[in-house]
């Protein structure tokens, strides 16, 4: 009995066209798996890019000193309108980042793997800020995406069983820290920013005293000429 009966198999000429259709499913297949592949390290190398230059903006001195301001706001126990006009371009910057989160516009694991404590504890410490800024504006859409965010970054740690609960007493023994953390890093900014300056050319303005002039010991006897 055979299974499989090679007496008429044409792979050239008339009968073959089976084969090269055949042929030509294999070839696209093989093509569309190597543009998905492509495709997806594109996709993989805009994500690193993207939280890079999130990174790069969460710890520039503009956000530093925006994070050192609403920070003392919180330390010093100011009203929650002062912190909320302290912090609108933190508020704003985790909302404009979970915006794009949700659109499915960037990686929410790479968002999550390289700020996302940051993100659950800003939105801790700005949770008063946002529900005030929804009264007053009348619209509980007021970083609504902020909190949505941190709530996406809540599930995955309790999925990853982090111990971490950033809760109000948490939040609370980390708040002298992150004052001073800001604080040292507008600091840095601004010694970066500071310039010595050195004179190109040793040669100065004054003219440094000369030594006095040494004149040859007389000789007894002799007068000068």
């Amino acid at each position: 009995m055979k299974l499989i009966n090679l007496d008429e198999l044409v792979l050239i000429g008339p009968g073959s066209e089976w084969f090269w259709t055949m042929v030509s499913g294999a070839v696209l297949a093989v093509t569309f798996i190597a543009i998905y592949r492509q495709l997806r390290l594109q996709r993989d190398a805009a994500d690193i890019a993207h939280a890079l230059e999130t990174y790069r903006e969460w710890t520039s001195e503009r956000m530093a000193r925006a994070k050192l301001e609403a920070l003392l706001t919180i330390h010093d126990g100011a009203e929650t309108a002062a912190t909320l006009a302290a912090a609108l371009d933190i508020g704003d910057f985790w909302e404009g980042q979970a915006y794009l989160v949700k659109a499915g516009n960037v990686d929410r694991k790479l968002v999550y793997n390289s700020l996302g404590p940051a993100c659950r504890i800003w939105w801790g410490l700005l949770a008063p800020s946002a529900q005030l800024a929804r009264d007053e504006a009348d619209d509980q859409g007021v970083w609504i995406d902020f909190e949505w965010l941190a709530g996406v970054f809540a599930e995955y740690d309790r999925a990853a069983k982090e111990p971490a609960t950033y809760d109000a007493a948490y939040i609370a023994q980390r708040l002298p820290g992150l004052v001073e953390a800001n604080r040292a890093a507008v600091r840095r900014f601004e010694e970066l920013r500071a310039v010595i300056v050195k004179p190109a050319s040793t040669a100065t303005l004054t003219e440094p005293p000369r030594p006095p002039r040494r004149t040859a010991p007389r000789r007894a006897g002799k007068q000068p000429a």
